[in-house]
């Protein structure tokens, strides 16, 4: 069913107007808020733990909003392959944080790049492809390998290299070398299998994968968000925190760097909460309140 939805969303998208389909984006992500009992009490949830001076009212609202805007990436997405290399380079923003990242590469052992689910972040991927930067990303796994395959084709034709999750493994360092880029996303919960940090003051276990590449190999790390600014064009803006490495004589570990890295993220997540794809738990009902460490 999802492949269906796919192929249906890219077809339309390829044909409409830009603002038909975002008009029919807002129309999807309304309804789905309303239709989809699970992912709206996933998502108030979360939103009770990032925002928890809102109101009710407010939350819903920036729930509603962040579904809204997913659907309004699902038609970036369907859209962008089919833009010029100046058209991707034009709708991303942020000088600075691509010079920064010029020189955070100088010393040839690359950079990690950790996302989430947040914004448009492949809109920002493919800018950066149409830079010139080398990149690579890890392809999520999806119930049917035929919309896998649809989403690394796409990511494919932006320029970037795709790498499958269940053959990672070398092909993670391969890409690091001689000054490239590697993007990876962290904020699916993963219980049992990953690091314990606190994220907007409750325990979460999240992949360690980003921190421990990043330690094995001494490529930096860079905390990476694509807002969107624009409601009615597919434009964004490039955030990114550089985690500089602690002053004390111990240097990082796996869970220091990877606290380090969701706290850069939550920053991002609370200048822009409504742009945070978030639609399962984050953090476990009974989620225990860790003492912060510094």
């Amino acid at each position: 069913m999802q492949y269906l939805i796919w192929r249906t969303v890219i077809a339309l998208a390829g044909r409409l107007p830009l603002r038909v389909s975002y008009a029919l984006a807002t129309v999807a992500g309304l309804a789905g808020y309303y239709l989809w009992p699970r992912g709206r009490r996933a998502m108030l949830g979360n939103y009770r733990r990032v925002l928890p001076a809102a109101t009710a009212s407010e939350r819903r609202a920036v729930a509603r909003r962040s579904l809204v805007n997913y659907c309004r990436y699902l038609v970036d997405f369907a859209r962008f392959p089919a833009l010029a290399p100046d058209e991707l380079v034009a709708a991303v923003s942020g000088e600075a944080s691509f010079r920064a990242l010029d020189g955070a590469l100088a010393t040839g052992r690359g950079a990690v790049i950790v996302c989430m689910h947040f914004g448009n972040w492949d809109l920002g991927a493919g800018a950066a492809a149409a830079r010139g930067y080398r990149l690579a990303v890890v392809a999520e796994t999806f119930a049917d390998p035929r919309l896998g395959d649809l989403v690394a084709g796409a990511r494919r034709r932006l320029g970037m290299e795709v790498i499958k999750l269940e053959s990672a493994g070398p092909s993670l360092f391969r890409a690091l070398r001689g000054g490239g880029l590697l993007a990876l996303l962290i904020d699916r919960p993963v219980p049992g299998k990953g690091v314990k940090v606190e994220f907007f003051g409750e325990e979460v276990e999240v992949p360690e994968g980003p921190a421990r590449l990043a330690l094995r190999t001494g490529a930096r790390v860079v905390a990476t968000a694509f807002p969107r600014v624009d409601a009615g064009r597919p434009e964004v803006l490039t955030l990114t925190e550089f985690i500089e490495p602690p002053s004390n004589v111990e240097g990082w570990t796996t869970e220091s760097l990877t606290r380090a890295i969701m706290a850069a993220h939550e920053g991002f997540i609370r200048a822009y909460p409504d742009q945070w794809y978030m639609f399962r738990e984050m953090w476990p009902a009974t989620g225990s309140r860790v003492r912060s460490r510094g």
